[in-house]
């Protein structure tokens, strides 16, 4: 009788001996890869291995069976309907299985909870929308969300593979018209990958100005290294939002400011609420000058140079394999560019503040329908969150995309509970596994239909799956 397994069947594991190797490359990396993609390791061996294996042993099953019964057994369409679907399954458990390892470590839920400011249950309830249901004396939750951001960047992904699922359907059918289609794709083509960028940078700088423990510490730090504001002037609009610094009002805040305009030369009286309405734009230039558009060019050659340093040294380590001069001028262009995009973005911020605020904003409205109470209260703020995500258009298209899939999750994460009590940890389970088992069949695709996984994803985990 022959061998259930012959040697095209080991042939066929490879894909699990290829995820266990990029596991153990991440888990064995730099640092700085461990720390961002810390719940790879021990999942992505299960995720890919079970579906891999089990449909393996199914299809073995079925020629076994063939064999035994003397005919051949040709796998038709519907029978291969039935393996995708049978892979997508048995990808669903496997991560489902996956974030259950994943989410062992109890110690880290309550470190997290703690680092947030939540203690014990109270800290818990007070959230919560129902407050007639008080817990047992002594009750102390269970917390989780360890896996929240890998979770995350799982489902933007998997929205990301339904999206072009969806707009290859409606480019195929025979009722599109294909004049209209031309034009139409070729604009949404060019504008999707830098409207998502921008919608997710107004959340995260939304969040960075009046919910900054909604962001990661280390996330929260670097913008505002990049931002280079003095924190003065944030109190000052937070409170401003808050009903505590009021125009025309005498509230005891204007130490807050005087202080400024002591250090920067400028007249006590522009930082006092109470006498000066609105707040100058000088105050808030920080010693730039009047002129607006004289502090959004300084913005961006100040944030030219900030950007330089951070990218120019990663650039030049990546060519260092082939020290030549093309690839130094290489190196030294693309982070230029990289400098032009970052800098863009902090300069388009602050000049939409003061658009906003006092140049533009008030000549549209009336300050009758819109107070500058109104404008420094959220309104100046909004405009430099919706501007500033734009500057993504000079980067490459290829970078866009990469930039917007990083920033997306860390957006929704804004707008989530990234600790959360135990008990609703299936809701995320369910995301989770869904949005992996998507991912992963729009990877293990091999019907010859466009890549639906894009940007360096799709390469890697063609490369994992690749039989």
């Amino acid at each position: 009788m022959a061998p259930l397994l012959h040697r095209e069947h080991l042939q066929r594991l490879k894909p699990v001996l290829r995820a266990y190797a990029f596991s153990y490359a991440f888990s064995t990396g730099p640092r700085l890869f461990g720390l961002l993609l810390q719940p790879i390791p021990n999942g992505l061996r299960i995720i890919v291995a079970g579906p891999t294996i089990t449909t393996r042993i199914v299809r073995a099953i079925l020629q076994w069976l063939s064999s035994v019964i003397g005919q051949r057994l040709s796998i038709s369409r519907a029978a291969s309907r039935v393996m995708v679907n049978l892979r997508f399954i048995c990808t669903f458990f496997s991560a489902w299985l996956a974030f259950d390892l994943l989410n062992r470590d109890r110690e880290w839920s309550r470190k997290r909870a703690r680092s947030r400011g939540i203690k014990d249950f109270e800290d818990m309830h007070y959230e919560s929308p129902n407050k007639h249901h008080l817990p047992p004396p002594g009750y102390r939750p269970r917390f989780a969300g360890k896996t929240s951001d890998f979770t995350l960047f799982a489902l933007v992904r998997a929205l990301d593979v339904l999206v072009i699922k969806t707009w290859i359907r409606t480019r195929s059918s025979p009722h599109h018209p294909e004049y209209v289609a031309s034009r139409l794709s070729t604009l949404i083509k060019k504008l999707a990958d830098p409207s998502v960028f921008a919608t997710s940078a107004a959340i995260i700088m939304w969040a960075w100005f009046y919910s900054p423990e909604r962001l990661p510490r280390a996330y929260n730090k670097w913008i505002s290294t990049a931002a280079n504001i003095d924190p003065r002037l944030i109190t000052a609009l937070r409170r401003c939002r808050e009903g505590e610094f009021i125009y025309g009002q005498e509230t005891g805040q204007a130490p807050l400011l005087t202080s400024l305009c002591d250090e920067l030369g400028l007249p006590q009286k522009w930082g006092d609420p109470s006498q000066t309405i609105p707040i100058p734009c000088e105050l808030y230039h920080c010693g730039a000058g009047p002129n607006c558009e004289v502090h959004a060019l300084s913005r961006f050659l100040n944030g030219f140079k900030f950007s330089m340093a951070l990218y120019l040294p990663l650039q030049l380590l990546s060519k260092i394999r082939t020290p030549t001069l093309p690839a130094f001028r290489s190196a030294f262009t693309a982070a230029a560019r990289s400098s032009s995009f970052l800098a863009a973005f902090i300069s388009l911020f602050y000049y939409a503040v003061c658009l906003a605020r006092t140049r533009l904003g008030p000549r549209l409205f009336s300050p009758k329908t819109i107070t500058p109470q109104m404008w420094d209260s959220g309104l100046c703020t909004l405009a430099g969150c919706l501007a500033c995500g734009w500057s993504i258009l000079l980067e490459k298209a290829s970078r866009r995309q990469e930039i917007a899939f990083f920033v997306a999750p860390k957006a929704l994460s804004t707008l989530l509970p990234r600790v959360y009590e135990k008990r609703y940890q299936r809701r995320e389970q369910v995301v989770f596994a869904v949005s992996v088992a998507v991912v992963l069949e729009a990877a293990s695709n091999r019907g010859g239909e466009p890549v639906l996984i894009r940007g360096v994803l799709g390469k890697i985990l063609g490369r994992v799956l690749k039989q």
